[in-house]
């Protein structure tokens, strides 16, 4: 591997592109909020699963599943600690609902949408195990978003099983490992079919971004204070963190990697939709999305360059 940050610049400026066509499109009323939100469904219970399966759809391999195995395990332990710490951090807001927000969108980072682009770009000899990293990782930040993060929201203790059953990521999860164990390889033209939606899955997601950042006004988001704070603890101190973590137990390089880029990713699309359905601060999950998305393109290469010079 070596050269993250090279890749990874290279990967986030096409990303940006097709955010700037959100952007375009929505101040162009070539979209409305009808339309973002329908093409968010698109992407939930269409391409995203499709993009799943065909990122799965591997050759069986021992060794394969205990990767597959630490990277889960990566993800629930980095999801376990974010959740106790924003739990603690954020306690001295006193305002529910900003608490609320500001303890699931530092729990919860984008490392589905655009953790997958930069995975295959980081493991660039091999896309495809790249977006398997990603796919494994992202099926515990499911399971977190389901269950933590609905309780966060929704300020209740109540865990909604049957969402989380009836999840389509999820789905598709099981759906790929039921393949995988039993060996199963799916006919070539389906699966080029499967992997021709699920493709669209990165450009579609930073098209629904780029239309949320297009109902803010962004002058103002550059004069809060509090944004500033957010962005520097969740877009360097916690990949920091997780560096230093990679450092002192000696992680294998894969694996080390892995972790810091989902840290360092800007916070979670759905934070925003997941607020609005619970009725917390949406404008201010919104302003969140947007400003960790725009300050990511420079945040994200630098902790990449940083693990290169450290690991």
């Amino acid at each position: 591997m070596g050269n993250y940050s090279i890749r990874v610049v290279e990967k986030i400026i096409v990303l940006f592109i097709a955010m700037i066509a959100g952007y375009i499109a929505k101040k162009g009323k070539f979209l409305n909020s009808d339309s973002t939100k329908s093409l968010s469904s698109m992407l939930v219970y269409i391409t995203n699963p499709c993009l799943i399966v065909c990122s799965l759809q591997r050759e069986y391999d021992k060794e394969l599943l205990i990767t597959a195995a630490c990277v889960f395990a990566l993800s629930v332990a980095v999801h376990s600690f974010l959740a106790i710490f924003s739990h603690f951090v954020f306690k001295i807001i006193k305002n529910r609902k900003e608490r609320s927000v500001y303890t699931y969108a530092l729990t919860y980072s984008n490392c589905g949408y655009m953790g997958f682009p930069l995975m295959m770009a980081i493991f660039n000899e091999d896309p495809q195990l790249g977006l398997f990293y990603g796919v494994i990782f992202v099926t515990a930040f499911n399971l977190f978003t389901w269950t933590h993060g609905v309780i966060v929201m929704s300020n209740q203790p109540k865990i909604p099983w049957k969402k989380l059953i009836y999840n389509p990521a999820l789905i598709a999860v099981f759906i790929s490992i039921v393949l995988f164990l039993g060996r199963i390889m799916l006919p070539k033209t389906i699966n080029d079919g499967l992997t021709l939606v699920g493709d669209m899955t990165f450009p579609l997601s930073m098209i629904i971004i780029g239309s949320l950042l297009a109902d803010m006004k962004l002058l103002k988001i550059f004069t809060e204070k509090r944004l500033y704070l957010f962005s520097l603890l969740g877009l360097l101190v916690m990949p920091a963190i997780m560096l230093v973590v990679a450092k002192v137990f000696n992680l294998p390089e894969y694996l080390s990697i892995v972790g810091i880029t989902m840290c360092a990713a800007p916070v979670a699309a759905n934070t925003a939709v997941t607020a609005e359905v619970y009725d917390n601060d949406s404008a201010l999950a919104v302003k969140l999305v947007g400003i960790t998305t725009l300050f990511c393109l420079v945040t994200m290469p630098f902790m990449l360059w940083l693990a290169e010079k450290i690991l």
